[in-house]
């Protein structure tokens, strides 16, 4: 069994912005959410989601065309 999918544009391009923001070191990964809000123009529970599944799925290579299924 396969417990992965494709991710969707907008969910790539907000956990390759989260790769740079972790590397810059300006906030703890877990307050990132307002920075994605910010960013991308989503709602801070859309951007939980997506934080989150990038904290599951984080690669330093910024490969993110699969995730691990929730």
């Amino acid at each position: 069994m396969n417990n992965t999918r494709k991710t969707t544009v907008q969910e790539r391009q907000v956990m390759e912005y989260l790769n740079v923001l972790r590397n810059s070191g300006d906030t703890n990964m877990f307050g990132a959410a307002p920075y994605i809000t910010s960013k991308f123009g989503i709602s801070s529970s859309e951007a939980r989601a997506i934080l989150a599944l990038w904290m599951k799925n984080y690669n330093a290579d910024s490969e993110y065309e699969t995730v691990k299924a929730e």
